[in-house]
């Protein structure tokens, strides 16, 4: 069987890209998200290319949702070769508008859902295999107004590094994506004026990580810092 790449997040953005990236490389594409329609499109559209593609709607912070799908993408696979843990919510409000519900459901997914997926994917990972984890600039920088997900970010930074000592031994790489603003969906549900015209495109973050993924296998990229070239908003 073709090498198979999971991602979450796959329906829209940055995660569609990937999936669409790898699928023309013949990998057989297992992918997750939170709208039916979006996944459809991207099946439909990866069907077209001539590749594999199993699909599900998994909320990631719930762990019976992550077994499950897991569990069905390795009776399609028996392997997963390379995970993207792409999946995010963002929120913008000063700590005094921050309530706990919003606070606590941005770690939920972005870190939380990043652990469990990542923890049951690993009972089908062997030696070669690939993590990508997908950061943010906000993994390394606080912004104002963005504590809930810069929190979630530095914190999925650190478990990155965490488990590629751990998983080093076993032969599995983990790598760091830390994009810049990026021109996706997620920004049309954030309040402020955003100029897209000085963002990133996905497929650009989409091909960086398949370029990271194709290196020899002596080499690990243990982080990639991505800005656009405008310098960002």
């Amino acid at each position: 069987m073709d090498k198979v790449v999971l991602i979450t997040g796959a329906g829209k953005g940055i995660g569609r890209e990937i999936a669409l990236v790898f699928a023309k490389q013949k990998f057989h594409v297992a992918a997750c998200g939170r709208t039916a329609s979006d996944l459809e499109n991207l099946k439909n559209e990866i069907e077209h290319i001539g590749s594999g593609i199993y699909i599900d709607v998994c909320d990631i912070s719930r762990e019976s949702e992550v077994r499950g799908f897991i569990n069905k993408v390795s009776e399609v696979s028996g392997k997963i070769d390379v995970l993207v843990n792409n999946a995010a919510v963002a929120y913008i409000g000063s700590i005094f508008d921050t309530d706990l519900k919003t606070w606590e459901q941005t770690l939920k997914v972005n870190l939380t859902g990043t652990f469990l997926i990542t923890k049951h994917t690993l009972e089908f990972m062997d030696e070669g295999a690939h993590i990508f984890n997908i950061g943010s600039n906000a993994s390394k920088i606080g912004f104002a107004n963005w504590s809930a997900y810069c929190t979630s970010k530095f914190g999925l930074l650190g478990f990155t590094n965490s488990i590629r000592e751990e998983l080093r031994s076993k032969g599995i790489k983990v790598s760091a994506i830390l994009p810049g603003p990026t021109n996706t969906p997620l920004w049309d549900s954030l309040q402020g004026d955003w100029d897209k015209t000085k963002m990133m495109e996905p497929k650009s973050i989409a091909e960086m990580i398949l370029h990271v993924y194709s290196q020899p296998a002596d080499v690990q990229t243990e982080e990639v810092y991505i800005i656009p070239s405008s310098g960002g908003l």
